[in-house]
């Protein structure tokens, strides 16, 4: 479980999450420097996207993972991505890139979480503060406990609140590469009022035989955000940084 007793066999972890805002209008000077990075596949994907501020997101993605990833001394170019199971995506080589990483997007922010090991697993998630939210939606899609708690805040908290949860468990999902096919109910978050909330799985077997950490930020104003990082060992304590992206490729 996350909140057990810190000892003195524990390691430090470390999870670097850079964090990079992006377009929504046009493809600017920032997001074509990104696109350098891509390889051809890539960008032929991201020509797909019919929504310019998507195909941003998307770009800027990937050019975040493979700068961050190609930090160990590979290229950014030499990076091969495949698909995982539910469709994850992963290194498939060099085998020094192969480390845990997540990209997560939402409109106007991009983010993007490698950890170092002996992490296994890591997610990532973000969200504006200006999405829609309500109490039926938590009803919908939360655990019991978590809806408690969310009712339980004032009135003009608990939207931030929604998010704090929702980032949270989709961090987890992610990091676990199912999506949505695990209900996320069967996971409840505790202390969320805090910036290291702890888990309680309410279903057996889906915290994977690994203990978790998680950590929540506002790494932009107007955003939320969540990761999730999982070891064979106790994760305590962990440090984050989260980081601007665009100086690395010259942005503004």
């Amino acid at each position: 479980m996350a909140d057990e007793p810190r000892t003195n066999a524990s390691r430090r972890y470390h999870l670097r999450v850079w964090h990079s805002a992006t377009s929504t209008e046009e493809c600017g000077e920032f997001e074509r420097r990104c696109e350098q990075l891509l390889d051809r596949d890539e960008r032929i994907g991201a020509d797909r996207f019919r929504r310019t501020t998507t195909r941003n997101q998307h770009v800027v993605g990937r050019a975040m993972a493979r700068r961050l990833l190609g930090d160990r001394r590979v290229a950014p170019q030499e990076i091969r991505f495949g698909i995982g199971r539910h469709g994850k995506p992963q290194v498939e080589r060099p085998a020094e890139a192969m480390v845990p990483f997540n990209i997560a997007h939402t409109d106007g922010l991009v983010l993007c979480g490698v950890a170092d090991p002996p992490v296994d697993l890591v997610g990532v998630d973000v969200e504006s503060i200006h999405r829609r939210t309500s109490n039926e939606l938590a009803q919908r899609y939360f655990a019991a406990p978590e809806v408690q708690f969310l009712e339980s805040q004032p009135i003009d908290r608990q939207q931030y609140f929604f998010l704090r949860i929702w980032t949270l468990k989709e961090a987890f999902i992610k990091a676990i590469g199912t999506g949505l096919y695990t209900p996320l109910s069967d996971f409840a978050f505790e202390q969320i009022d805090s910036d290291q909330p702890t888990i309680r799985f309410l279903s057996p077997g889906l915290d994977q035989g690994k203990k978790w950490s998680f950590v929540c930020s506002s790494p932009r104003e107007g955003f939320v955000a969540s990761a999730a990082i999982a070891a064979d060992t106790a994760i305590w304590p962990v440090r984050v940084d989260w980081q601007p992206f665009e100086s690395l490729v010259g942005g503004a």
